[in-house]
């Protein structure tokens, strides 16, 4: 699992925790992340990698059925 990789859609997700940048200028610390939205998360990559804004934004707009998972 690398955790600079989206759970979701597997494209970078451009955490600040990852990047070693200051945590408190993240993206994601200005959003909130819908419970709905992290029940897509698979169970093994929950609370070890962020989702990315962009599959944030995406369930906000559209919900569940706008997000495609990534099958490997």
């Amino acid at each position: 699992m690398n955790d600079g990789i989206c759970p979701i859609c597997h494209k970078e997700n451009h955490c600040h925790m990852v990047s070693g940048e200051d945590p408190s200028t993240c993206w994601c610390t200005t959003v909130s992340f819908p419970d709905g939205l992290l029940l897509l998360v698979p169970e093994e990559a929950r609370n070890l990698a962020c989702v990315c804004e962009a599959c944030v934004t995406k369930f906000q707009e559209e919900g569940a059925e706008g997000i495609s998972l990534h099958q490997r």
